[in-house]
C-alpha cells in the first residue's frame, strides 16, 4: 500500500480554487445565510478538486473545481435531510429501538464481563452515522476511530490470544426472561427475524436516495450487457464508478439485462433489492456460524443451540447502521454476506479460499487474507485451495481479455488504482491532521497479515476454530479501514458480522437454562457478602 500510494496534485492552486467557488453565483447562493467559518480545498484526482465551505467543522455547502476553474455541482447541504439512503433509517426514535434491541440479543449479565465493554464498542460507533447524517464529515470519522481500535485489539486478542475460557455469564434475554423456558424464547426470535426481514424490505426496497455505488456499478454492468468493459467507458457522470473490480459489475449483469441503467434518472430498485438480500445472507451464515459454535454433533436443532444462533442473526440484522446501509444500495453489504460465508466455511479450505477470492475481485481489499486462508494447509488441502483460487480468477480474467484484449487487465488495475491516490477530508490522517503517520499504521496491518500466516502456519488447529478466524479476519478489514485514505460508516458492514460471530456470540457449553438463568440475574443483583443464594 505504501509503494502503490500517491497525494493526487492540486490541478490548480488552492487559492485560485477558492477564489472561483466564491465568485461563482450558482456557489454563493448555495453558501447564503451560512455562517461558515473554514474553507478547505482537497484534490479529488488529477481533473478535480473539491472545495468545503464548513461551520464550526459541519459541511454547509460544496463543490467541484475543475482545471479550467468551472465551478461544478454547488451543493448546499443543509438543504439534505440525510447524505443518502432511506431517510426512515435515520430516525432517532428506530436507531434507539434497534441499539436497544442489539444490546438484548448480544449482552450478558451480570454486567460487569467484558463481552458488555464489546457491545458498548460496538454500539459507539452509532455515533459516526449520526455526526455524519448532520454533515460533521471529519468528527464522524475520528468518533469512530476509538471503537474501531478497541475491536481491532480485541479481534486480534481474541485470534491469537490462548483459549481461555469466559467468566460465567448468561444471555441478557435468558436474564430477562427467567420463567421463558428456551423453546419459547426460540419461537419468539423466529418471528422477530421474520418481522426485521419484512423491514429491511421495506425501508431498503423503498428508499429514494440510493448512493451513488449503486448507480455506478449498475452503470458498469449495463456497459457489460453491451460488450464494453466498465473502465474508461462510463459516462455517467459518478466520479470514479469505474474504480471496482470486475466481479462487481458482473454479478449486478443479470440486474442490468432487466433494468439498464445510463442515467441517474433510471431506477436502481433491483440492486436496493439485491443489498436486502445479501442481508438476510449475512443474517444465515451468522445463525450458522453461531449456533455451529455450541453444537455437540448432530444437533443444530436442539432449541439452545437455535436460540444462540437466532440472536446472533437478529443482533447482525438490529445493528443500527445495518438498516441504513442496505437502504443506500450499496456493494458493501454484499461484501458482508460473502465474508460471513468465508468464515462460515473456513474449515473447508477450497470452499472458502473459492469465496475470499471471490471477495476480493469484487471489493479488493479480502485478497489480503488469501495469505491467512491458505497458510494452515498442506499437502492436498493446499493444493486444493489454490486450484479453488484459480478456478474463481480464470473467468474474471477471460471476461477482461475478451472485452479489452491484451489491455484489459491493465485497465482494471489502472483505474483500482484511484483508490489508492484519492483525496478526501473521510480519514483519521487528514482530519487530525497526522498523514506522516499513515505509512506506520499501514505497516502495523501488513505486520498483523504476517503474524496471522505465522500464527496458523505453527498452529493449523486454529482454523478449525471459526470464531478466532472472525476474529482475525475482522482484526485485520479493521486494520485496512483505519489505514486507507477513505472511509465512511457504510463499511461497518464488513465488519459486524465478523466481530458478531468473534466476540458477542456465545461460545462453549449449551445455552443456560431457566434455572441458571435466574440464578445468574440474581447474582448480578445481590451485593457479593449477601448470604442470599
Amino acid at each position: 500500500m505504501a509503494v502503490t500510494h500517491r497525494d493526487s496534485r492540486m490541478v490548480v492552486p488552492p487559492r485560485v480554487a477558492i477564489a472561483a467557488a466564491l465568485r461563482d453565483p450558482a456557489m454563493a447562493q448555495a453558501r447564503a445565510g451560512a455562517d461558515w467559518n473554514r474553507i478547505t480545498v482537497t484534490a479529488i484526482d488529477g481533473n478535480l478538486e473539491h472545495v468545503s465551505f464548513l461551520a464550526h467543522g459541519q459541511l454547509v455547502a460544496e463543490a467541484a473545481v475543475n482545471r479550467a476553474v468551472d465551478v461544478l455541482s454547488p451543493t448546499n447541504d443543509r438543504l439534505i435531510r440525510v447524505p443518502y439512503g432511506n431517510w426512515i433509517a435515520y430516525e432517532p426514535a428506530l436507531l434507539v429501538a434497534l441499539s436497544a434491541l442489539f444490546v438484548l440479543m448480544s449482552g450478558v449479565a451480570p454486567w460487569r464481563r467484558v463481552r458488555n465493554l464489546d457491545v458498548a464498542a460496538a454500539l459507539s460507533l452509532v455515533v459516526a452515522v449520526v455526526l455524519f447524517q448532520h454533515r460533521y464529515l471529519g468528527a464522524s470519522v475520528l468518533s469512530a476511530a476509538p471503537g474501531m481500535v478497541y475491536l481491532l485489539a480485541r479481534c486480534a486478542l481474541r485470534a491469537f490470544g490462548p483459549a481461555a475460557e469466559r467468566a460465567p455469564s448468561t444471555p441478557l434475554l435468558a436474564a430477562l426472561t427467567p420463567g421463558v423456558d428456551c423453546a419459547r424464547r426460540v419461537r419468539w426470535l423466529r418471528r422477530l427475524l421474520i418481522l426485521l426481514a419484512v423491514v429491511f424490505a421495506l425501508v431498503g426496497v423503498g428508499s429514494t436516495d440510493a448512493v451513488d455505488v449503486i448507480y455506478a456499478v449498475m452503470e458498469g454492468a449495463t456497459r457489460l450487457t453491451h460488450g464494453v468493459l466498465p473502465y474508461g467507458h462510463m459516462p455517467l457522470g459518478v466520479i470514479h464508478g469505474d474504480t471496482y473490480p470486475i466481479l462487481t459489475y458482473a454479478l449486478y449483469t443479470p440486474l442490468a439485462l432487466l433494468s439498464p441503467v445510463n442515467s441517474t434518472w433510471d431506477s436502481v430498485v433491483p440492486g436496493l433489492g439485491v443489498a436486502v438480500l445479501a442481508a438476510l445472507v449475512a443474517a444465515w451464515a451468522v445463525f450458522r456460524t453461531a449456533a455451529g459454535a455450541r453444537r455437540p454433533a448432530g444437533a443444530l436443532r436442539a432449541p439452545e443451540v437455535e436460540e444462540a444462533g437466532l440472536r446472533a442473526a437478529v443482533a447482525w440484522l438490529a445493528f443500527p447502521s445495518v438498516l441504513i446501509t442496505v437502504s443506500t444500495g450499496t456493494t458493501d453489504v454484499v461484501l458482508a454476506a460473502m465474508l460471513a460465508i468465508a468464515v462460515l466455511v473456513w474449515r473447508r479450505p477450497a470452499l472458502c479460499t473459492g469465496m475470499v477470492t471471490a471477495a476480493g475481485w469484487f471489493k479488493l481489499a479480502p485478497f489480503a487474507l488469501l495469505p491467512v486462508a491458505l497458510a494452515p494447509l498442506r499437502g492436498r488441502p493446499l493444493a486444493r485451495a489454490l486450484a479453488a483460487i484459480a478456478l474463481v480468477s480464470a473467468p474474471m480474467l477471460a471476461l477482461l481479455l475478451a472485452l479489452g484484449g491484451p489491455h484489459g487487465p491493465a485497465a482494471m488495475l489502472h483505474s483500482i488504482s484511484y483508490q489508492f491516490t484519492r483525496g478526501s477530508e473521510q480519514s483519521v490522517w487528514s482530519a487530525l491532521p497526522i498523514g506522516g503517520l499513515q505509512p506506520l499504521a499501514q505497516g502495523c496491518v501488513l505486520g498483523l497479515i504476517a503474524a496471522a500466516v505465522v500464527k496458523l502456519r505453527l498452529e493449523p488447529e486454529l482454523a478449525r476454530d471459526r470464531a478466532r478466524m472472525a476474529g482475525m479476519v475482522a482484526a485485520i478489514l479493521i486494520g485496512l479501514q483505519l489505514s486507507a485514505d477513505y472511509w465512511a460508516f457504510l463499511y461497518l458492514a464488513w465488519l459486524m458480522p465478523l466481530v458478531g460471530v468473534s466476540l458477542l456470540a456465545d461460545r462453549g457449553a449449551a445455552a443456560t437454562e431457566p434455572a441458571a438463568a435466574r440464578a445468574a440475574l440474581g447474582r448480578a443483583a445481590t451485593p457479593a457478602s449477601s448470604p442470599a443464594g
